[in-house]
């Protein structure tokens, strides 16, 4: 009777519940996520064991005069790592070390970078400073004018608790060895420089340029000198349209043209004309009708207006010395005789013979008849001889006045 009941089958009542194993589900067709409810933030643990060495940094320590600092407060209570897998401050790090506020290191004595080391002792924690003496790690003392440091050191902790800027506060600013941001902006600039906008750094160790820039600077070196040459060629070309002709200059009254061979040419015109004007100005054929001015070849014309300057000067000051002497040489003297004078001693100077006029009393006295000259070794008069005559004075004359010599005559200069 079994046939006529059909196949049998299972009703949902029938699987006893907690009965489903791994065993029943298809390796191929998984279980897709939104029909499990898991709990992830209950389950850290694998967060915990997986350790993460971040730095912490501290910023405007005071280290004038000083090889070392207490820097318990700054660890802030931590221990000390003692495994990859213990958590705490890792002592076998570098502490490193820059000036505040900068990513500028410390230099020692011969440019050695200064950096630091953190040892631990009963819970006190000391940074002591360090750098590289030949070869060897020597101990560092900053000078008494040192000004503040900014330090980081290395914690181990897990990722369960690692703080939110770890990685940017602990993993970048100042690391050693490090190519900051400033220097891959700097190699991104370079490489714009050099490729333009398209340039890409590729870092495949293949050039990205057909020529090398090296190259470049050598053909543009070659080109250039090739171009140099060429524009001397033309300049010192003689084929129209050459030359100096190609050369421009400033506008100017003075002369004509707005190139060098057009102002050359302007110029040589005039200096042509100005060539026959003077032609001949440095010789002269005969002498002058009055002979000042003498026949000669006197080199140049500079010569010949030095040979008239001379005569000119030299006649000049003899006519400007005859002038002085006619406007000068003539005297007169006046003389009131006390009585008994028997002659007379000219008083201003002596005179130029032939030009004497003498009066006594208004009346001309005669050369050899009323008186004598009294000359001297080279001719010239120096006064008058009366004797055996006397001059009168005024008790000696019946209108009861001296008598009054007039001399009139030319010094002699």
């Amino acid at each position: 009777m079994a046939g006529t009941r059909g196949i049998a089958g299972f009703r949902g009542e029938q699987i006893r519940s907690k009965t489903m194993r791994d065993s029943h589900f298809d390796t191929n067709f998984k279980i897709n996520e939104n029909k499990v409810d898991i709990q992830w933030k209950n389950h850290r643990e694998i967060l915990e064991d997986t350790k993460i060495d971040v730095f912490v940094q501290v910023n405007g320590a005071e280290v004038e005069g000083l090889g070392s600092i207490d820097v318990t407060a700054a660890v802030g209570g931590r221990g000390v790592s003692t495994g990859l897998s213990s958590e705490g401050l890792v002592l076998t790090e570098k502490v490193q070390i820059r000036e505040t506020g900068t990513d500028t290191p410390i230099g020692d004595s011969d440019a050695d970078v200064v950096y630091g080391r953190i040892t631990e002792d009963d819970g006190e924690f000391t940074l002591t400073f360090y750098s590289i003496e030949t070869g060897a790690e020597t101990p560092y003392t900053f000078g008494a004018d040192a000004g503040d440091i900014d330090y980081r050191f290395v914690i181990r902790t897990n990722l369960s608790v690692i703080p939110v800027d770890a990685i940017i506060k602990g993993g970048g600013g100042f690391v050693e060895g490090a190519t900051d941001a400033r220097a891959y902006m700097n190699l991104i600039q370079l490489m714009k420089d050099l490729y333009g906008d398209s340039g890409t750094l590729d870092n495949d160790g293949n050039a990205n340029l057909a020529t090398s820039v090296v190259d470049q600077i050598a053909d543009e070196i070659d080109a250039r000198e090739e171009a140099d040459q060429a524009i001397r060629d033309d300049l010192v070309s003689t084929v129209a349209n050459k030359g100096a002709s190609l050369v421009g200059v400033v506008t100017n009254a003075n002369y004509t043209g707005i190139t060098v061979q057009a102002v050359l040419s302007d110029l040589a015109t005039r200096l042509t004309s100005v060539e026959n004007l003077t032609g001949g100005l440095s010789t002269r054929d005969a002498d002058s009708t009055n002979g000042y001015f003498e026949e000669g070849d006197y080199g140049t014309a500079e010569g010949r207006i030095e040979d008239i300057e001379e005569v000119v000067d030299e006649v000049f000051a003899d006519f400007e010395d005859r002038i002085t002497k006619l406007e000068t040489e003539d005297e007169e003297e006046v003389y009131e005789a006390t009585g008994g004078e028997t002659s007379y001693e000219l008083a201003n100077g002596v005179a130029k013979a032939k030009t004497v006029l003498l009066f006594i009393n208004g009346a001309a006295q005669a050369p050899g008849i009323n008186f004598d000259y009294v000359t001297n070794g080279q001719g010239h008069i120096t006064g008058f001889d009366f004797a055996p005559d006397t001059l009168k004075g005024s008790a000696e004359n019946s209108n009861g006045l001296p008598d009054v010599l007039l001399v009139k005559y030319k010094k002699v200069l």
